[in-house]
């Protein structure tokens, strides 16, 4: 069929061009003139593909290896077979024709990095890896495989495998902007701050940004606490970029930890009313604000945005929170803290349905440490396995109960007595949290708090304590609460021991980070709890000691155990 090449080679770059109409009338022409070209009966599948049609791609393609000429030619059917197969979800279907390929043609490496792709989404990771790396060994230009191979592990989420592509990427390409863009952009995904900022600093210096990498440059800078830099990357993007409503909502969301909270409020009732895919960004953003100021009916119920932010699956039957017969599962969300935190309004709940707890068993060992729970438990009206016709999330309690006042009171109780002079420390959280940078506290930041005399202090930490400190945390979170409940006070950054300690009424003195969470900010959740924050939005480095400094001058200055 040599004498259709050229009518199908022109056909298929007006499909590389997007101009599919005229590829698939090209390619119906030379059928109509030659109804067994096999490579004509390719292009329509290619353009089903192009199209979206992945199950007339299936049936074309599939007419088409019955007249291939050639194990070349069959190698590059079976391959946009593949692709096809993939399209329309038979994904091991797809993995079948791509090995069909590479028995036809070993060395066929866009086929090698397919198999890959496909490799990796069935949960094959080490082959995947293995076979990629064979696809890059045998491409004379490595580039566009790296990028497109980057590219897919980040729609994955497999974000230190697509670290390594985009690293390799960066070295090949040492002048490439967007080589360390997207490096800048799967470290920050991986929460790699300080390599995403070398990355993406580099990226700004070897070309005129995009709005696309200032927003992530802004994103960097905001959590490493850099704020100068992170508003002037903003700024910059924005002026790029004026409609983009990534930026807009990202810039707003630095200007309420900057204290500029009415810009940012204006910005997110503009997004969350316009509509659109980040309208329920806007609205989550826009319910933290109203949270910190005391404006919790409307707080609660922008609060619900979460969900869908979050990517939660919408319960079958919910609960509405009306009075019923019908048993409620209640479902947790979110971290550990935020479960302790929302804990006391299951109570009320109960008073409204009976309620099936599905919680973390860490969780539920809290219970038996929760007064108000007992009779609850006893009774039956709360129960902690069995079935329930309706459902809801407990950190949607509030918005459903419609609560309009925090009571501060303490709501576990472990019996202890505090031990004067013992001094509970808790100094860093989980590293993969985002703004952790802001937050955790290297162990020599405390060496301030350590020169007090006449002190125990006790590392509340799961690791070895830092120097200095004794360590005195537990294995379980009922031992951690045992250990908190025997110190006079404790001094912690925001984690859930911090939540632990405010529920059980244990004196709190917080070390809240710049620009800190919504729930130190609006009105009290817990009694005995002091605040120490930094000042001037200076970086962290610069930041915590001065804040430790007062935390130690208060420390001497302590009235003792009953007071703050």
């Amino acid at each position: 069929m040599t004498v259709y090449t050229s009518r199908i080679n022109t056909a298929l770059a007006h499909l590389a061009g997007g101009d599919s109409v005229q590829a698939e009338a090209l390619f119906r022409a030379v059928l109509a003139e030659a109804p067994d070209c096999g490579a004509a009966w390719h292009g329509l599948a290619c353009v089903a593909r192009h199209t979206n049609q992945p199950r007339t791609a299936i049936a074309s393609v599939a007419h088409a290896l019955t007249l291939a000429e050639g194990d070349h030619e069959k190698a590059q059917f079976h391959l946009t077979l593949a692709a096809a197969l993939d399209e329309a979800g038979h994904l091991r279907e797809a993995l079948a024709a791509c090995r069909v390929v590479l028995l036809l043609e070993p060395r066929e490496f866009r086929a090698k990095a397919f198999l890959s792709e496909l490799l990796y989404r069935s949960g094959q990771e080490d082959e995947a890896a293995s076979v990629f790396a064979e696809a890059l060994s045998l491409a004379r230009e490595p580039v566009s495989l790296l990028m497109r191979h980057g590219t897919f592990l980040m729609a994955e989420r497999r974000l230190g495998a697509a670290t390594g592509a985009f690293q390799a990427l960066a070295a090949l390409c040492p002048q490439d902007a967007m080589a360390f863009a997207n490096l800048g952009a799967a470290f920050f995904e991986n929460g790699e701050m300080q390599a995403a900022l070398v990355a993406l600093e580099q990226a700004v210096t070897l070309a005129t940004p995009s709005a696309r990498t200032l927003n992530n440059l802004g994103l960097v800078c905001q959590a490493l606490g850099l704020f100068t830099k992170a508003e002037a990357a903003f700024a910059q993007a924005v002026k790029l970029a004026p409609e983009d409503c990534v930026v807009a909502v990202n810039r707003a969301t630095l200007l309420a930890e900057t204290g500029r909270r009415d810009e940012a409020e204006t910005v997110f009732r503009t997004v969350m009313q316009g509509g659109g895919v980040l309208s329920a960004q806007a609205g989550f953003n826009l319910s933290m604000l109203a949270l910190a100021s005391g404006n919790l009916a409307e707080g609660w119920a922008l609060f619900e945005s979460r969900r869908e932010v979050l990517g939660l699956t919408p319960f079958e039957t919910p609960w509405l929170g009306e009075t019923t017969d019908v048993r409620v599962r209640v479902d947790a969300e979110q971290g550990l803290g935020d479960m302790i935190q929302f804990l006391r309004f299951v109570p009320e709940a109960a008073r409204r349905a009976p309620l099936l707890l599905n919680l973390p068993e860490q969780i539920l060992s809290l219970l038996d440490f929760m007064p108000v729970m007992t009779p609850l438990l006893q009774s039956g009206r709360v129960v902690l396995e069995g079935e329930a016709s309706l459902a809801c999330s407990l950190l949607s309690l509030p918005a459903l109960l419609g609560v309009t006042h925090i009571d501060p009171s303490p709501y576990l109780d472990f019996g202890s007595v505090r031990e004067a002079g013992r001094i509970g420390v808790f100094h860093a959280g989980n590293a993969t949290y985002r703004f952790d940078a802001r937050r955790s506290l290297k162990p020599e930041l405390l060496a301030p708090l350590l020169s007090v005399a006449d002190l125990v202090f006790v590392s509340l930490q799961q690791d070895a304590a830092p120097e200095g400190m004794m360590p005195g945390g537990g294995a379980t979170l009922v031992e951690t609460a045992h250990a908190l409940a025997r110190c006079e006070r404790v001094i912690g950054v925001d984690t859930m021991l911090a939540h632990l300690a405010g529920a059980m009424g244990v004196p709190l003195w917080l070390l809240d980070r710049e620009g800190g969470d919504w729930r130190w900010q609006g009105p009290d959740w817990y009694q005995q709890t002091r605040i120490f924050r930094p000042e001037g939005l200076l970086p962290p480095a610069q930041a915590w000691p001065p804040v430790i400094a007062r935390v130690a001058e208060a420390l001497r200055e302590r009235s003792g155990c009953d007071g703050l």
